[in-house]
């Protein structure tokens, strides 16, 4: 069964009305590594001329995604529905983003095409979206490989697996990769996009006493991201750090649990800090 996890509502803008829907599908990205869920954002206009609402409790499933490899061979559709009502107003625009993991996920190699089809209730008719294509990719464990058992409180308390750490080359990027694995089987249990890096510096990884995961590099030019990694595949926490006047931080693993040491922490997402304004010769004290 496919696990479907909404990332974001809508968001409605303005537009003029017309007779039908015009959709837009965009993947997050167009290369994906085996097991990695695909990130898709739809974009709908409605031009019915009337507020449309979609899903509700009981309601047919409103969007559905197909995807076919590049021989023609159809996969199983992914459908979801929403439990509680979505209005797309007239002449407006609802941005769907949706990750798709679990029974499809990316789990064989090769091209696919994707299609979003959204469903118009009044009509029972559905419209259908551009073509996305996407390519599915592996690669070797190049950085980090170790066995590790599940500590209690993780669902599969005491099964054996492994932490996996890829360096992938993307284009013109190189990323870096966790992935965790099945010890016995081999099976992938998750696979996820750690963030671009930049090899000036070569990553610090470690397993700390709780068996949780650290693996600390540099994500552009004295910016340094250190990402902690649960047993069960999700990330407990992400904290960034910058370089000051030549005190670069570094992953302290010695003596217990990991630490980042030296350096100042960063927020990426915080405003740049307001420059200094000039004072005028007219605010001069007296005397000067």
């Amino acid at each position: 069964m496919n696990r479907i996890l909404l990332l974001l509502t809508f968001c409605l803008l303005s537009g003029a009305a017309h007779a039908q829907y015009v959709t837009n599908l965009t993947l997050q990205k167009n290369q994906f590594l085996t097991g990695e869920p695909v990130v898709a954002e739809v974009t709908i206009i409605n031009r019915s001329g009337a507020d449309v609402i979609v899903g509700g409790h009981g309601a047919r499933d409103w969007l559905h995604f197909e995807i076919t490899e590049a021989e023609g061979r159809r996969l199983s559709p992914v459908t979801i529905g929403s439990e509680k009502p979505i209005t797309m107003k007239a002449g407006g625009t609802m941005k769907h983003t949706v990750e798709i993991s679990g029974g499809y996920s990316t789990a064989d190699l090769g091209t696919y095409n994707m299609i979003a089809n959204v469903l118009h209730p009044l009509s029972g008719q559905f419209y259908v979206s551009n073509r996305a294509r996407m390519t599915i990719t592996d690669s070797k464990p190049n950085m980090f490989d170790q066995p590790f058992g599940v500590p209690e409180g993780f669902p599969n308390a005491g099964r054996a697996r492994r932490y996996q750490v890829i360096l992938f080359r993307e284009l013109n990027t190189l990323q870096l990769y966790c992935r965790i694995t099945d010890d016995r089987s081999g099976a992938y249990i998750a696979t996820f996009l750690l963030g671009s890096v930049n090899m000036a510096t070569q990553p610090q990884i470690s397993i700390d006493p709780k068996n949780k995961l650290h693996v600390f590099f540099m994500a552009q030019p004295h910016v340094y991201c250190h990402a902690i990694v649960n047993p069960d595949g999700k990330i407990f926490k992400r904290a960034y750090y910058r370089d000051q006047e030549g005190n670069r931080p570094s992953l302290q693993v010695g003596g217990g649990f990991p630490q980042v040491v030296g350096g100042v922490y960063f927020d990426p997402g915080a405003p740049p800090p307001e420059k200094k304004k000039m004072r005028k010769a007219s605010e001069r004290p007296p005397g000067l």
